[in-house]
């Protein structure tokens, strides 16, 4: 007969130990930082917990419980007005890797403009591909390219 009890403990173990030996990247927000306010290891495996068994998401994102929104959110609507209004041209650039309307790009993401040009030409298949004919899918693949490469989350300030 399986046993349950000794089932979840092992995965509780688990995520406890992975959650306790990582670093803590959290933003300071959440129930879990209004309960668990010392910051070590323990504390902040608490804190994680805590903010996921309580799904208190909906506060969190919209900033009472001490969160704000990561500055990427919060030029989004400056980004996508822009791709709306200038993708033919953004796309045009994007190519070449250089031009007026890339670096206006840029900087709405808060990017450095050549960092963000020459790495977004070398993108430039990835973010104009078949299904990203939109402004806002072409949005969404060049914050993708931003968030998962380390170089371009330095180059925007996001580290």
């Amino acid at each position: 007969m399986f046993n349950w009890s000794k089932w979840i403990v092992l995965v509780a173990l688990i995520v406890l130990g992975r959650a306790t030996f990582a670093s803590d990247k959290s933003s300071g927000c959440g129930l879990g930082w209004q309960v668990f306010k010392k910051n070590s290891l323990v504390s902040s495996s608490l804190r994680a917990t805590t903010n996921a068994f309580f799904l208190n998401s909906i506060a969190m994102t919209f900033g009472t419980s001490g969160c704000a929104k990561h500055s990427i959110v919060k030029n989004d609507k400056k980004s996508l007005h822009f791709l709306e209004n200038n993708l033919p041209m953004v796309q045009a650039e994007m190519a070449m890797g250089s031009g007026e309307y890339i670096n206006g790009l840029a900087q709405t993401f808060g990017c450095d403009e050549s960092a963000f040009s020459g790495h977004m030409q070398n993108q430039y298949a990835e973010i104009f591909n078949q299904n990203n004919q939109k402004a806002y899918d072409v949005l969404i693949a060049i914050e993708k390219e931003i968030v998962v490469n380390p170089t371009m989350l330095k180059a925007c300030g996001l580290i």
